[in-house]
């Protein structure tokens, strides 16, 4: 059938509205575009539809500059302009936290789009076929090789090694392969061939919005005697605010060894969170002030919220930050916390993934309520 897009969804896709008032999503359309779709799945409240052809192209639509952009699937938004990808993930947030009853008026809401739209991944995972002499990421759904020869999402220097970590896999192995190139912090290209991802263990893909993510947490968090950090990882939030803190306590299950000796204040604790969080506070720390990070993993922080909230009001807390990137997870935390007595502060919006429509979503809160 042939369909206007209206608008564009928080997952991605185009949005058309029938005169029926059916509603059909579309990936790989703008506003404004006129084109012919198929309709692939119907739902209860909406169908899905696949772009066949544009009809008539949206003043809002731009050539997206990758050869391989709809068959990689890297990237499903480099048709449309940056401001108009920010500014959708930006009111998805919102939208989302409204629909879910967050009073969210008067509250200030930071926004941090990327000023490098493009060549910001600090690592990308390759499949490759040394029979078939193909290197690159699969297409969406198969375990189809879309071969290339550089990726524009990825940092300047992994894609100029690139060809020649190529041909080192295409000589070394025989059928499949996996490829994984790093850039350290310090500037080293760094490959792993065939092994688990992240294998230089996990950091945030966007240097420059990880850079942005740790001022907006060390700008709003209150100093205090405690800082602690929950699902902490290796301390990429709490590291940087080691000097204004008389104890930090980094809480993770996957929580690694460090390069360099760590202060005697900065303290890594490698526990489940739902474990650390069901434990009875150290009476060394009650009611001394503190401030509290959480930046739990896709899902959420969920059944763990309860008794979470529950040992840390026993703290004098200054305040509370979370840090999400799932829209869905974050927004239902944010209301559970609210409904517990948390008063919502500030909101971010900070975009490490340009051209998708990921978001990481940002919450700071008082802690004078529980206290």
């Amino acid at each position: 059938m042939k369909v206007r897009i209206s608008d564009l969804s928080r997952g991605g896709s185009g949005v058309a509205r029938l005169e029926s008032g059916e509603v059909i999503f579309v990936p790989f359309t703008a506003p404004g575009d006129e084109v012919e779709v198929e309709v692939t799945d119907r739902k209860k409240n909406y169908s899905e539809g696949k772009l066949l052809r544009i009809l008539e192209p949206s003043p809002r639509r731009v050539a997206p500059p990758c050869p391989h952009f709809m068959r990689c699937g890297g990237c499903s938004w480099q048709h449309l302009p940056y401001a108009l990808q920010f500014d959708t993930k930006k009111k998805g947030l919102l939208h989302a936290l409204t629909r879910k009853g967050v009073p969210i008026e008067n509250i200030p809401v930071d926004e941090l789009p990327a000023s490098s739209p493009y060549f910001y991944r600090n690592r990308i995972q390759l499949h490759g076929n040394a029979d078939s002499r193909q290197l690159g990421f699969f297409r969406p759904g198969t375990r189809e090789i879309v071969d290339l020869e550089s990726c524009l999402i990825a940092e300047t220097r992994i894609n100029q090694s690139l060809p020649s970590f190529r041909e080192q896999g295409f000589r070394e192995f025989r059928g499949e392969f996996k490829l994984e190139i790093d850039l350290s912090g310090e500037g080293e290209v760094r490959t792993a061939w065939n092994r688990r991802h992240a294998a230089f263990g996990f950091r945030q893909v966007n240097d420059e919005q990880n850079r942005n993510l740790q001022n907006w947490i060390a700008s709003h968090i209150q100093d205090a005697d405690l800082l602690f950090d929950l699902y902490g990882g290796n301390g990429n939030l709490s590291f940087p605010l080691i000097s204004r803190f008389g104890e930090i306590h980094c809480v993770d299950a996957h929580t690694g060894r460090s390069e360099e000796p760590l202060p005697p204040h900065f303290h890594k604790v490698r526990q489940d969170m739902a474990r650390w969080s069901s434990a009875p506070l150290d009476e060394r720390q009650a009611c001394r002030s503190a401030s509290v990070i959480l930046d739990p993993p896709r899902e959420g922080i969920a059944e763990a919220l309860s008794p979470l909230i529950q040992k840390i009001s026993r703290l004098s807390l200054r305040s509370v930050i979370l840090v999400g990137c799932d829209v869905d997870a974050f927004t239902r935390d944010v209301h559970r916390m609210t409904q517990k007595g948390f008063r919502l502060k500030r909101l971010g919006a900070l975009d490490l993934f340009p051209q998708t429509p990921h978001i990481e979503s940002l919450a700071l809160f008082s802690g004078s309520a529980l206290n």
